[in-house]
């Protein structure tokens, strides 16, 4: 399967999946609803087109005006692909990202991995300050952000009135590079990190990429666990970010990849240890070195501290660095 056709295939075993949940017949327009809360931002057109798709093979059922509903065949279709999602694993998908990106940094050019931060649109100017004062402390991996304004569409993404999307970049784009650049590593944790008088202290708190079906950090976020805004304030804080092993005869090559990273603006690479050696209290595996970085979701978790709203969905998609604004 194509890397096109199989996301064709997740949104449809998505849609599916939201007819299953309802007895009754429902629209495109509560499919959309449910899409978006899952971080599917289709238009209502493209829905359609899908729902379309999906009735032609007989895994839904029209009823006039009403709606549809999911057919016999269509619950079997949803059964197979839940089980074969539960044994894949969310870190095939990060890597899978990563890999993706076309980003250089010597062009400073290229596709990068965007976090998805939707929010009411009330608070742009509030939100797009937030952003500026962590790049200003540190705390966000790359200056650049997209503003996607309500009702307007970007790709895949479809944004409803009265909301806007900002995406920001994941630090999933610097192991693209890596791994184009030849350097082999290993996603390991997500978690919190304690800073104090801006230095990285240690992780607090992890979870496994390979042992899990949602997203580490996006956890954190909702379980409002960070103290960002402090970290900015003082210094002292826990800050969202997470670890990966590096084979040590690459850390050379590695380091000389952070250094051309960090003449393009890339920033919040807390750590880079040691072959052999624990990084912010963490063992790493053998003839390996870890490096840590602040995860992507930092600007959600920030904003979610000030009391604004968001949803968030990271890591989510590829974004042109032309399409975005750089900050400042």
């Amino acid at each position: 399967m194509s890397r096109s056709s199989e996301e064709v295939y997740r949104k449809q075993i998505e849609i599916l999946r939201i007819l299953s949940e309802h007895n009754e017949p429902i629209g495109s327009s509560v499919i959309r609803k449910e899409l978006a809360r899952r971080g599917f931002f289709l238009s209502e057109r493209t829905i359609r087109y899908h729902l379309k798709i999906l009735e032609e093979r007989g895994l839904v059922e029209g009823h006039e005006k009403v709606g549809r509903t999911i057919t016999k065949a269509g619950l079997e279709e949803l059964n197979r692909a839940m089980a074969y999602q539960r044994i894949g694993s969310i870190l095939t998908k990060y890597i899978s990202l990563a890999y993706r990106t076309t980003y250089s940094p010597e062009k400073n050019d290229g596709e990068i991995v965007a976090n998805v931060i939707m929010l009411n649109k009330d608070h742009e100017q509030k939100a797009l300050e937030l952003i500026r004062e962590l790049y200003d402390g540190d705390l966000l991996p790359f200056p650049y952000y997209k503003l996607i304004d309500e009702e307007e569409e970007y790709r895949e993404l479809s944004i409803p009135r009265g909301r806007i999307a900002i995406l920001v970049a994941c630090n999933l784009t610097i192991d693209g590079v890596l791994m184009h650049s030849g350097i082999p590593l290993f996603l390991r944790y997500g978690g919190l990190v304690q800073m104090l008088n801006h230095k990285p202290v240690r992780f607090v708190d992890l979870i496994d990429y390979e042992h899990t079906t949602l997203h580490p950090l996006e956890i954190f976020v909702y379980k409002r666990a960070t103290s960002i805004l402090h970290a900015l304030e003082t210094g002292s804080g826990m800050v969202p970010a997470n670890m990966r092993e590096i084979p040590a005869e690459a850390r050379e090559k590695t380091i000389e990849v952070m250094r051309k990273l960090t003449e393009r603006g890339w920033r919040g690479i807390l750590k880079i240890g040691l072959p052999n050696e624990t990084i912010l209290g963490i063992p790493v595996s053998m003839d390996r070195f870890g490096v840590s970085m602040i995860g992507g979701v930092t600007p959600a978790a920030a904003m979610v501290e000030t009391g604004i709203q968001v949803e968030t969905f990271a890591p989510h998609c590829l974004v042109d660095l032309k399409d975005m604004r750089r900050i400042g």
